[in-house]
């Protein structure tokens, strides 16, 4: 009876990240302008995991710098605090790994864990926007309160940041359409 209890409660948690997940990835692809489609998976995300914040960083032509790009539920204060330097700010995300900070003002990784506290965020997780095997960027969820992470919801959460990857990609090649309808200077880099 326990077993059955427990494979009951599996499905229906997997129904809900899976309806969670077509939720999310329908906000992304409702829209081909980048800073839509990037407005919509910050705000989707945070929303649907009930988070405090989330941002969107990518990074920058010389890989030296997380630019955030978009921002939902978190202060223009924290998002503007200060640069983001990729091999100071939870810098294993950048090798395509999954972190989960569970004390985001007192974890070295953060690189500012002042004001991460100030702002009343507690927990962080940090997934890698991964876009043809390179790391392109950051997906960051901010918990007010410590959360400690299952398997499942990191495998969720990093499901929502490959089909980012794949929504900026579409967002930049349309701009990129748009802007010589031609094709005239098309090319296979999406980064111009």
């Amino acid at each position: 009876m326990r077993w059955a209890r427990r494979r009951e409660k599996a499905k229906k948690t997997e129904y809900t990240y899976l309806s969670a997940f077509v939720n999310i990835a329908r906000a992304m692809n409702s829209s081909l302008e980048l800073q839509e489609v990037l407005r919509q998976i910050v705000k989707s995300t945070c929303e649907t995991t009930g988070s405090k914040g989330c941002t969107l960083m990518l990074l920058n032509e010389g890989g030296t710098q997380l630019e955030v790009e978009s921002s939902y539920g978190l202060s223009d204060q924290y998002v503007r605090k200060g640069p983001l330097s990729a091999d100071k700010s939870i810098f294993d995300t950048l090798k395509g790994k999954p972190v989960i900070i569970e004390d985001a003002a007192s974890d070295p990784r953060v690189q500012y864990p002042l004001e991460a506290k100030q702002e009343g965020i507690a927990s962080i997780v940090s997934l890698p926007i991964i876009l043809r095997e390179t790391v392109i960027g950051v997906l960051r969820l901010y918990t007010a309160v410590p959360c400690k992470f299952a398997e499942d919801d990191i495998d969720f959460l990093s499901a929502i940041a490959m089909q980012s990857g794949l929504a900026i990609e579409n967002a930049k090649m349309y701009e990129h359409v748009k802007r010589d309808p031609k094709g005239r200077t098309a090319s296979s880099s999406i980064g111009e």
